[in-house]
Formats: structure tokens, sequence, C-alpha cells
């Protein structure tokens, strides 16, 4: 898999127990791979029409990494048809671009950021927002992302899946 999202670090909030009670910081990436490249804007519609929510604060938080910087960028909810056909203009084909979605969870606002990596073969789902995590552990509760994911990302052609908790 290629431009793995895992390799950047994300902190997120806790009561720090284990590992983070030392200071470390973990990163949690659910990283996708598909036999085609996948449309941008047909992707993220799936995941919005399965029940992610696009918006936080009457927000659309986008990233279209110009570059290399990383600048992610705010727009009104109102806005979401435009951000995302600009996310699929096919001149960021080789530049990554995602947005931040979030899960319909009745514990609480839970979500992160999805990453399209160049040639849109491969996506990473970085699990940032309020991490659900594995009771009374430091771990995340990947089965849970998983859960919600693959089902949505599944008729895209999606071929592998990996994840990643580290410190």
């Amino acid at each position: 898999m290629r431009g793995r999202a895992g390799d950047l670090a994300v902190v997120f909030g806790a009561v720090p127990t284990g590992a983070e009670a030392l200071g470390v910081t973990r990163s949690v990436s659910i990283d996708v791979s598909f036999a085609v490249p996948v449309d941008v804007s047909v992707a993220v519609r799936a995941l919005i029409a399965g029940g992610m929510r696009h918006r936080a604060r009457d927000e659309v938080v986008y990233l279209i990494d110009k570059d290399g910087l990383f600048d992610w960028k705010r727009a009104s909810a109102s806005l979401v048809c435009e951000v995302l056909s600009e996310m699929a203009d096919p001149r960021w084909r080789d530049r990554v671009v995602g947005m931040t979605l979030h899960f319909p969870d009745g514990d609480g606002d839970v979500g992160g950021d999805l990453l399209f990596h160049p040639g849109r073969t491969s996506a990473s789902f970085v699990a940032c927002v309020n991490t659900r995590r594995l009771p009374g552990s430091v771990f995340c509760d990947t089965g849970w992302y998983l859960r919600r994911l693959v089902p949505l990302l599944e008729p895209l052609c999606l071929t592998e899946i990996g994840t990643m908790d580290s410190p």
C-alpha cells in the first residue's frame, strides 16, 4: 500500500493510561486499497448516504494538498457539493485530498479524516475525533470502525484492508 496515513502523528484526547500516561501519543489508521481508482466524490457521497456526516458545527473540513503541507480548510456545510467537486477534479489526482467525516453514534461525536492518496487506488481513515477504544485499553476498537466502513466501501471494489494502532 502506498502513502499510509498511519505515518502521520495523530493526537487524540482521553484520560492518560498505560503508554499515554508516559506521554506517548497514538496513531490509528485504517488503510484500504481498491481494484480500480475511485472517484472521490462518489466515495464520500456513498459514506454520507450510509449515515456518515460531513459536517460539525455547520462546517465541512477538507483537504486538497496542493503543496505537501496538509493545509486543511473549512467551508460552510452548504458548500459541500462544491467542495466534493473540487476534491474530485482530475488536476488533484496526484495529490492527497480528504475530508473529516463523523459516524452516527449515540455515545458522542466519533469520526476521523478520510484521505485519498495519489492515483486514488488507496485511502486511509485516520481515527482522530473522539477515537473509540477497547474497554479499559489504550488501543482503538478498530472492529467498531471496520463494521461501519467496510460495507460502505466494498461496493467501490475494495480489495485490501490494513489497520494500525501504534505509539
